[in-house]
């Protein structure tokens, strides 16, 4: 090996295995922080497609109720399919009398993972609950 070669080779230089996996061990750990906090940030900001849907259910529900003089439990009598906008939720209307009426929201697909607000309900008082999902 002639002196240029080698003076060539003793310049380049390269990432040890060490240097590697420190950095790779790095990125684990950020990602494991990451990840979670950002599921949780898309399930909290999904929650206000239920939000939007139970107050145009419930907007159609006393639509319903002064042509009809009842409110209904059927979601197909208020022209809607029973689920929110993007699917995330599925809107049912588990009671409903002539007086009052409860509209739920609960959760499918992905957004079921969800724990803290699977299912979010609207009386036609206007009590929401849970109240930490509104």
């Amino acid at each position: 090996m002639n002196k240029r070669a080698a003076a060539t080779y003793t310049r380049q230089r390269g990432v040890t295995l060490a240097e590697m996996m420190t950095v790779v061990i790095l990125v684990a750990i950020l990602t494991a922080i990451a990840v979670p906090n950002y599921n949780e940030f898309v399930q909290r900001s999904r929650r206000s497609e239920a939000r939007e849907a139970l107050t145009n259910y419930a907007a159609r529900q006393e639509e319903y109720f002064l042509d009809n003089k009842t409110y209904t439990t059927s979601v197909s009598d208020l022209a809607r399919d029973g689920t929110t906008a993007n699917g995330h939720f599925t809107i049912t209307i588990p009671t409903a009398s002539t007086t009052a009426y409860t509209l739920r929201a609960t959760a499918s697909g992905t957004q079921a993972n969800d724990v803290t607000c699977k299912t979010m309900n609207l009386l036609s008082s206007g009590q929401k609950t849970p109240t930490d999902c509104w």
